[in-house]
């Protein structure tokens, strides 16, 4: 009979625990390293941009015929679509866990889980063919506007792409806390809904932060599906609320313009700079997100072992 502390030692290799060691360190070192390298091209191809007309860069007007390159129009667009369909994305995720979460059956709730995470599974090209088709066609009807194709169609189309996302991550961190919160929770008296409020999404409440986190890096990579339904008019609302008219992202203004421009040209520059702020925020926007994460799931062993 084995003590229910005891810990049992498995022999282990040295040979083949310092290889395994040596491939899991060297991959490590080979992703920051691919990191880095990615990091410092983008700085260096947009240098000669910076140099030659970084001073326009947070104008308004982007006229390359006349050395104009004002990125606020796609900067604003790209913060505002994310806010649309984060918006509309956060709530829906969140509570379509929590519904599945009460699924009784294991095999049903594994059956719903899958069927919407196939939502991640479509290619960016057909959500927005399908935006294009019916979505911005909508807009257009609801609204009585000449086009769909507006920063609020982007933000719409955007919400349903990163959906699967934070409901996927969502539903794993309600299900991944310890039963005995729900259960002590459930024996105070508390209501379903009181449980989750004040036990649930307390102890869940990081990951989800985690998880919308990692949505938004989504939502800022996405290219066809925005570029296709946004306008890509390069200029700020008026009013600046105004999503009801079109406008630009950084993802699809260099979908248009990067194989339009000549290599090395100082256009060509300021569209890599253009990608290398993109590229910064996705990376800030990751490494939050595995900060929280981390600090998740140390908190999640410290409560296994209360």
């Amino acid at each position: 009979m084995l003590n229910s502390g005891a810990q049992i030692d498995c022999p282990q290799s040295p040979v083949k625990g310092r290889l395994f060691t040596a491939y899991i360190t060297g991959s490590a070192w080979l992703s920051a390293g691919f990191a880095a390298i990615i990091f410092a091209t983008l700085a260096v191809q947009s240098a000669p941009g910076i140099i030659s007309a970084g001073g326009t860069f947070m104008s308004t007007s982007w006229l390359p015929s006349q050395g104009q390159y004002g990125m606020l129009p796609m900067i604003f667009g790209s913060v505002i679509v994310m806010m649309i369909a984060m918006v509309v994305a956060l709530p829906v995720g969140v509570l379509a866990a929590i519904a599945i979460s009460q699924i009784r059956s294991p095999k049903l709730r594994r059956a719903v889980k899958a069927l919407l995470e196939a939502l991640a599974g479509i290619p960016s090209i057909v959500y927005g063919l399908i935006g294009v088709s019916f979505l911005s066609v909508f807009v257009a009807d609801i609204f009585d506007l000449q086009t769909g194709r507006v920063i609020l169609t982007a933000g719409l189309l955007l919400s349903v792409m990163i959906l699967p996302t934070i409901l996927t991550l969502t539903e794993d961190a309600i299900s991944d806390v310890p039963k005995a919160i729900t259960q002590n929770a459930a024996a105070l008296g508390l209501y379903r809904y009181e449980v989750f409020k004040d036990a649930v999404l307390p102890v869940a409440g990081p990951h989800i932060a985690g998880a919308a986190l990692l949505a938004l890096g989504r939502a800022l990579g996405e290219t066809m599906a925005v570029m296709l339904v946004i306008g890509s008019l390069d200029r700020l609302p008026d009013p600046i609320y105004n999503v009801l008219s079109s406008g630009q992202t950084i993802t699809s203004k260099l979908g248009r313009e990067v194989g339009e421009s000549a290599f090395g040209s100082v256009h060509f520059s300021a569209l890599i700079f253009a990608s290398l702020i993109l590229v910064t925020i996705t990376l800030s926007l990751t490494i939050a997100s595995q900060i929280i994460f981390s600090r998740r799931a140390k908190s999640s062993v410290g409560m296994r072992h209360v």
